[in-house]
């Protein structure tokens, strides 16, 4: 037995002395890891959600609109706050989005992007969610909130306290506001997935910016199927149950609320679920139609299809046509333009005679009818003595007649010689006068400088060309390549507008430096060499 533990002792010697001799380090021995004050667990439910260091689920209060606790006295015992004086985060987490609030009861509260974190009293486990959507007004805090559902009094620009059908009084609503707590609207005359306030060119957008959110997650009492998005003029606005979404410019403040009342009570409501469907658009009986004709394509019409016509010497938006020219050329007038054709009400306008009538007019060409159209769908008037044409919503040029004044004041005929009488050529389809140069060669720019340093005297016409008037064939059009800018060419001739042509039917440059050296374009053009 001496042996034995003699053994023992002289084997536990050498082993140790061997460990000592080793080269390998030591097993390092793990310290506690770090348990971060806020986590970020995933839950089978809710996704990714906030918790305490203990896994204790997070909640937000809908009443806190305002970075301020509402959650008060008795409140405080089925939800209690949560604070931690010094944050720490799990990853996927920001540290900046975390805040510490002063209550008004004097102790502190940890909040997350605005909103304060309290604890639900129920919940008796850690991933219990029990809290949410209790009253409506709780829910359980999760980082990737697009929107959330808050109650609050509505008080409007007017300084007026609200109920929610915008009548005067004292109590909380229901509406739904971005993340950060600025609140969302709705327009009265919208319709269902169409805005009807934004301008095209988002002048009116600071009064009423449309709302781009990227929808991710949302609060349990909204329904994602009642989201959606719609393209304003290149921008996503996002739809609540048809409803395009906005904010109001005025309001400065998270909570605020103040669009409810401009620029009158409801006209502007805000969305909850109590929101109605957004109606669908009322189809509009036009009074101007486009047409398919099988010789012109797309063409004008009134609403009971009878074809509608330009005359080529309305150059100046104005007509030409009087006396007893209306007897074979009535004039089209509608008092109030109604589209659903895809036209631009835009592109309508209403002009006024010389002889005290009225006229409507498209893309500042004056509309008329012609006498010996005897059905609808007729278009004999096309090409009448070259000066009236089948009006079309795509022309890209125009044939126009006009007596030419250079930018000397003078007139001048079609040969460059002073003279009284109108002379045909092509406009594009704004009534812009179209020149070409006399030391161009065929389809070769010989005037424009690379840098385009001489191009605001003599710009090059740059026109998408669709469809021409009839007199016009589309095989003298073409295109060329100057300086990485396309130009139109007519009958290999490069086409140019004089930058002194300040207003719709000015000729000047056919005198510009000399008469002759920028002629205008028209049929009788010869074919560049």
């Amino acid at each position: 037995m001496k042996n034995l533990f003699l053994y023992f002792i002289i084997a536990s010697f050498f082993c140790v002395s061997c460990s000592n001799n080793n080269d390998a380090d030591p097993i390092p021995i793990e310290p506690n890891p770090q348990v971060n004050s806020v986590k970020l667990a995933t839950n089978g439910t809710f996704g990714s959600i906030l918790t305490d260091s203990k896994g204790v689920s997070l909640y937000f209060f809908s009443l806190d609109t305002k970075d301020n606790s509402q959650c008060l006295d008795g409140c405080l015992n089925v939800w209690p706050v949560f604070y931690s004086e010094k944050i720490t985060v799990d990853a996927g987490l920001e540290l900046t989005d975390f805040k510490t609030i002063d209550r008004t009861d004097g102790s502190k509260q940890t909040t997350y992007k605005g909103w304060p974190l309290y604890y639900y009293s129920g919940d008796n486990a850690a991933g219990n969610t029990n809290g949410d959507a209790f009253n409506n007004v709780w829910y359980i805090a999760k980082p990737d909130y697009s929107l959330m559902y808050v109650q609050s009094q509505l008080l409007g620009h007017d300084g007026k306290n609200y109920l929610d059908d915008y009548t005067e009084g004292d109590g909380n609503s229901f509406y739904i506001t971005d993340i950060s707590g600025r609140t969302l609207y709705t327009f009265i005359n919208d319709t269902k997935d169409t805005n009807n306030f934004t301008n095209p060119d988002f002048s009116n957008d600071a009064v009423w910016p449309v709302a781009e959110i990227d929808l991710d997650n949302l609060p349990s009492v909204l329904e994602a199927s009642d989201f959606g998005s719609i393209d304003v003029f290149g921008k996503t606005q996002i739809t609540y149950r048809g409803w395009p979404l906005y904010y109001f410019g005025q309001d400065s403040k998270r909570g605020d609320n103040k669009g409810i009342s401009f620029p009158a009570p409801g006209i502007w409501p805000i969305a909850n679920v109590d929101t109605p469907m957004a109606p669908e658009a009322q189809s509009v009986e036009s009074n101007i139609k486009v047409a398919n004709n099988t010789t012109f394509g797309n063409i004008l019409t009134d609403s009971d299809g009878n074809s509608l016509y330009f005359f080529s010497l309305d150059t100046k938006g104005t007509s030409e046509c009087t006396g007893g020219c209306l007897n074979v050329w009535p004039v089209f007038y509608i008092e109030d333009v109604m589209l659903n054709d895809g036209l631009d009400a835009a592109d309508f306008t209403t002009i006024d005679r010389s002889d005290g009538s009225k006229q409507t007019a498209y893309k500042g060409w004056p509309l008329y009818y012609y006498a010996n159209d005897t059905a609808s769908g007729d278009t004999n008037g096309d090409a009448f003595n070259n000066v009236w044409y089948i009006a079309k919503p795509d022309y890209s040029l125009m044939y126009g007649r006009s007596q030419l004044v250079g930018h000397d004041g003078k007139n001048y005929l079609g040969d460059y010689t002073e003279g009284d009488g109108a002379t045909s050529y092509i406009t594009d389809s704004a009534g812009n006068t179209l020149y070409i140069f006399i030391n161009d060669t065929k389809d070769t720019n010989s005037y424009t400088n690379p840098d385009f340093s001489n191009d605001g005297v003599w710009p090059i016409a740059q026109i998408n060309m669709e469809l021409i008037p009839s007199i016009l064939a589309a095989e003298d059009f073409g295109s060329i390549d100057v300086f990485g800018k396309t130009q139109i060419t007519y009958k290999g001739w490069p086409l140019y507008y004089f930058g002194q042509d300040s207003a719709r039917g000015d000729n000047k440059g056919v005198s510009f430096p000399a008469p002759g050296v920028w002629p205008i374009a028209n049929v009788d053009t010869p074919v560049a060499q």
